[in-house]
């Protein structure tokens, strides 16, 4: 096995087993900044570790060909970590989807919310407040679903590992490995 493939793999099992201790341990478990922080921090631990480990031992390679290689752990690494979270939002901690929705559903039934609502889309101007609590409803079940969440990391992270490879490529190229 290719050495980036081992380096994602290696980075999304440490993740998730950072994610499946802090539940264990029930701490964070509705606070999603560090896991998010720590998947940006893995994701660019993970194209630096992979496009190092390459750059090290080959004398020439080309730009296209570094980000390539920056890429595979990352790309990796996301489908292996949007999985993990389809699954546990799924069927390991899918009460923190249903705890939203319900803490939506009492702030709606708040009369001033629902006037807040009106006042800010225009849209719904003209509508009942029921109609609105039913739009929000609509929206937010949707919102707040597995496969939505899922979606939104992968593209997150995809997005970031393409972007982090371009960028540490030539950080490596213009700075680390330049030629004298």
């Amino acid at each position: 096995m290719k050495t980036s493939i081992k380096i994602g793999v290696g980075f999304a099992l440490l993740w998730i087993i950072l994610k499946l201790s802090a539940f264990s341990f029930g701490v964070f478990l509705t606070d999603l900044k560090p896991f998010v922080f720590a998947n940006m921090l893995f994701v660019t631990l993970a194209i630096s570790l992979a496009l190092y480990a390459k750059k090290r031992f080959e004398t020439e390679s080309n730009l296209l060909e570094d980000i390539k290689t920056a890429m595979i752990p990352g790309v990796l690494y996301a489908i292996i970590v949007s999985s993990f979270i389809y699954f546990y939002y799924q069927s390991i901690y899918p009460e923190f989807n249903s705890s939203k929705i319900s803490a939506i559903e009492l702030k709606m039934n708040n009369e001033a919310a629902v006037a807040d609502f009106r006042k800010s889309n225009p849209a719904m101007e003209n509508l009942s407040s029921d109609e609105i609590r039913e739009q929000v409803m609509d929206s937010m079940n949707n919102y707040y679903s597995a496969q939505f969440t899922m979606t939104v990391s992968l593209l997150g992270l995809l997005l970031y590992t393409t972007l982090n490879s371009l960028v540490i490529s030539l950080i490596f190229r213009r700075v680390i490995f330049r030629k004298t």
